[in-house]
């Protein structure tokens, strides 16, 4: 029978902890005692060893993902034992309150097993009552902050953080050469550019960063968030050196508006699945998928996989599940409170820069997926015409996850793209 890794108790005060690293991956052997994952609780570093020998047969929660004690981490199997990694999660149930904190699933209570490991603390938002008060004053969403205190408690510096207006990003820069700026998409962070960082970095300055409220970067205060505001925070990141600069959907707008309000930040721009006109579909899916609680719920990813990814992408299981982790990976650490401040944002922004699409000067490249339900061939073709110079490309068969499903060619695009424009200058 499979052996249930699972978040240990580390003190009496813990009630949650955060993955850091993984020392093994799935289809790797392990050794009974062999340490397998390092975790984190209160700002320490633990290392976790494994509990029985065999291979490790699946991950559920990714490095940097916080999920309460007794959570699924991983299954170990005993060598040539048939393992099906669903059913294993639907058959698992969470330790019972002073149970061990790895083992196997026969030792925990019986009730209801939940239809997927949790993902995120159930209980509500964890702060200080000082910390509440300040929030309440500044018109900060605790629901939106990342707490820094003891076991993700949000302090009053937190808040303060929060309300300062320093955007307080989290970025990250590797490579090096020519800088190039990787803009996010809605609902997803900056290890959705992994495909292209790690391509890109050994000939460029690829940065990447998470947008207000994601990851590790503060939100805004209440309700001010807008395109315009975010396209101030990809100039921050920058810090006004000029770049070629990659936007992918609720990214490309940020790129677009920063290309019209900064144009000397921009050599060169790619605007991937570019939205610029305002749609219904496009509307009434962001509004489906805010309607699911938490970010990370399972229906939510599952709904988020047919607009995102093509027919022949969807009928590769592995490479379909693949993408379905990395939503749930990159969901826990993205606020549903923050993807609502960022469908407002876009909502308003759209139809409002069509006519100014022709005062960008960059050299622009749209790229879009043939079978793209989100943001259809039309949208980018009329993005093209309007930029004049623009040139297409279209990958047929893909959908709105280009960067995903071909990533390989988006990256010889944009390193073609950044190679040609800064030669120029």
């Amino acid at each position: 029978m499979a052996t249930a890794v699972t978040m240990p108790r580390l003190g009496l005060t813990m009630v949650e902890g955060t993955v850091v690293e993984w020392k093994a991956r799935p289809g790797d052997a392990v050794e009974k005692g062999q340490i397998l994952l390092v975790i984190e609780s209160e700002k320490v570093e633990v290392e976790v060893e494994a509990f029985a020998a065999g291979s490790l047969a699946a991950v559920y929660v990714e490095p940097g993902q916080t999920v309460p004690i007794g959570s699924l981490l991983a299954a170990v199997t005993a060598p040539g034992e048939s393992f099906d990694r669903e059913a294993f999660a639907k058959t698992f149930v969470p330790e019972r309150e002073g149970a061990p904190a790895t083992g196997s699933p026969a030792a925990v209570e019986s009730r209801p097993a939940p239809a997927a490991p949790a993902l995120a603390p159930a209980y509500g938002v964890k702060a200080a009552p000082a910390a509440r008060a300040l929030a309440k004053k500044l018109g900060v969403e605790l629901e939106t902050i990342v707490g820094t205190g003891p076991g993700a408690r949000i302090t009053v510096e937190d808040v303060e953080a929060a309300g300062s207006g320093d955007p307080q990003l989290s970025i990250d820069v590797r490579g090096d050469g020519p800088p190039l700026l990787l803009i996010s998409g809605f609902g997803v962070d900056k290890t959705s550019w992994r495909r292209q960082s790690d391509a890109l970095k050994s000939s460029f300055t690829v940065i990447t960063y998470d947008h207000r409220g994601i990851g590790s970067s503060r939100p805004m205060p209440n309700e001010s968030l807008t395109i315009a505001t975010m396209a101030e925070d990809a100039l921050h990141v920058l810090n006004r050196v000029p770049a070629t600069v990659v936007g992918a959907s609720l990214g490309a707008a940020v790129a677009i508006e920063l290309a019209l309000a900064h144009p000397e930040a921009v050599r060169a721009l790619v605007l991937i699945t570019p939205a610029v006109e305002k749609d219904a579909r496009l509307e009434a899916v962001l509004r489906s998928w805010l309607e699911i609680e938490p970010a990370e719920a399972e229906a939510r990813i599952r709904s988020m996989l047919p607009w995102f990814l093509g027919p022949s992408f969807l009928a590769d299981v592995p490479k379909r599940e693949a993408a379905a982790q990395a939503l749930r990976s990159m969901a826990a650490r993205t606020p549903i409170v923050a993807l609502r401040h960022h469908a407002r944002a876009l909502g308003a922004w759209l139809g409002t820069r069509v006519a100014d699409l022709g005062r960008i000067a960059a050299p622009v490249l749209v790229i879009a997926g043939g079978d793209d339900l989100l943001v259809p061939i039309s949208a980018a073709t009329q993005v093209k015409k309007r930029i004049g110079g623009a040139r297409l490309e279209i990958f047929d068969g893909a959908a709105h996850a280009v960067t995903i499903e071909r990533a390989e060619r988006v990256n010889e695009l944009v390193a073609g793209v950044a190679r040609e424009h800064w030669r120029e200058r």
